[in-house]
């Protein structure tokens, strides 16, 4: 529903920064000066403002939409077998949604995703959305009793029951996906704004990325700031490689990514131990492995990819990384796009698993999500471009779901990943109103 007061609201700041624009070109004329400064300062907002009209007034959702590359709607191809089920989230139809569908693109059960309605505040959010379509939630995680839990981008994490209804959130901040634990506990990225540094490199305000722990009710039982865990590790030289003096102004760090290593997969890793921490820091181009107690870096690397999301532990003894590899295009066709890439701790040998190469081209400059499937084959979220697809073992695409918006224009999709059928003890997905 359009808020008419807000509309009323835009428009008359607009037309009051066009009118001490106009006021100022005027008495510009001379020369420069502060107030002709000042004045094109406020043209400038005003110019951003006019680009959110539409978002603010609930017309169209422009931070999340993007160009169409693919052809068709929902599902547009499957020549998959077997009756796993596939969660989406991302902006599908009118809100951002999360969906639990059958391969085919039938739907048992939606979730609706609304900041506004949903946290605590949106003042605890590091920048206050106006409208539930200024905080994109992140990928969604499904439990087996078919509660929904995730996390607004830079504002808090949240969980909702099979039907919708809050059971809890956080006030923290919390950013990108949350990760579950052995013992039940929640590990998610979060950030704090510390506003008087106390030892150097800091030396100005900054956000600082923290690693929070949550038990099973949300309650946050302890935090690491990565700052910390850098410099107790000898590792200054990555909190100065942005800038010698205030290297941490807007959250150079990026953190995206933080999961635990499973019982089930340590053997494969000996150089780790059950519970120690796989993070992805986006803007180092780094990922790395700490303990659990987030005390000792063990390992880390950085690149061969460039601002990664989603690093994985995998059954061989590698580390799956989804390298968005953002090339300055809107296609990613100067470096070829994005890759999945899988790196081995123990060697340092690397090998692109998909992309970079002829008919493998997908790409997203950001976000991004894959997963290894038990027949080898990968459930790959072209977040930005709107599209999920999976490719077999030999690289041929046999799933695809297209998420369009309209004839020019297709929606994000922020997470898609498969769950067998008998992950669920649900029996019935129906909601009563």
């Amino acid at each position: 529903m359009v808020d008419f007061s807000r509309v009323a609201f835009y428009a008359s700041a607009v037309t009051g920064a066009v009118a001490l624009v106009f006021g100022a070109g005027l008495f510009s004329a001379r020369g420069d000066n502060a107030v002709a400064r000042a004045a094109f300062g406020v043209y400038d907002d005003t110019k951003a403002l006019i680009r959110e009209i539409p978002n603010l007034t609930g017309e169209r959702p422009i931070h999340f939409l993007a160009p169409a590359r693919y052809p068709g709607k929902g599902v547009t191809l499957n020549k998959t077998s077997g009756d796993d089920l596939v969660l989406l989230s991302g902006f599908i139809g009118d809100n951002q949604h999360a969906q639990l569908m059958r391969r085919d693109g039938s739907v048992l059960a939606s979730w609706n995703l609304s900041p506004l309605e949903q946290l605590p505040s949106a003042g605890q959010c590091r920048n206050v959305p106006q409208t539930n379509w200024n905080s994109a939630a992140h990928n969604v995680l499904i439990g087996q009793d078919g509660s929904v839990l995730f996390s607004y981008e830079s504002c808090g994490m949240v969980k909702l029951d099979r039907c919708g209804k809050k059971i809890w959130a956080t006030k923290e901040l919390t950013h990108h996906s949350p990760n579950l634990m052995a013992n039940g506990e929640i590990v998610i990225g979060g950030s704090d704004y510390i506003s008087k540094p106390t030892r150097w490199p800091f030396t100005e305000p900054y956000w600082e990325d923290v690693i929070r722990v949550y038990d099973a009710q949300g309650k946050l039982i302890r935090q690491r700031a990565i700052t910390d865990l850098f410099a107790r590790n000898g590792m200054l030289a990555a909190l100065t490689s942005h800038s010698d003096d205030n290297p941490k102004t807007d959250g150079e760090f990026h953190l995206n990514e933080v999961e635990e290593l499973p019982a089930a997969l340590a053997g494969a890793f000996p150089m780790f131990a059950p519970g120690d921490l796989l993070i992805s820091i986006r803007n180092l181009n780094m990922i790395l492995v700490a303990d659990a107690k987030l005390e000792r870096i063990k390992w880390y690397r950085v690149g061969p990819w460039i601002r990664q999301h989603d690093p994985d532990w995998g059954a061989d003894g590698r580390i799956t990384v989804f390298d968005n590899h953002p090339d300055g295009t809107e296609d990613g066709t100067r470096f070829g796009g994005s890759r999945i890439i899988a790196v081995n701790p123990a060697t340092g040998e690397t090998q692109t698993l998909y992309g970079g190469r002829k008919g493998q081209h997908f790409f997203t400059n950001q976000r991004g999500l894959h997963q290894m499937l038990g027949d080898g084959s990968m459930l790959i979220t072209e977040a930005n471009a709107g599209r999920a697809f999976q490719a077999d073992r030999a690289g041929r695409i046999v799933w695809q779901y297209v998420n369009r918006y309209d004839d020019k224009e297709a929606a994000w999709l922020n997470g898609v990943e498969s769950y067998p059928s008998s992950y669920f003890k649900v029996k019935d997905w129906s909601c009563s109103k």
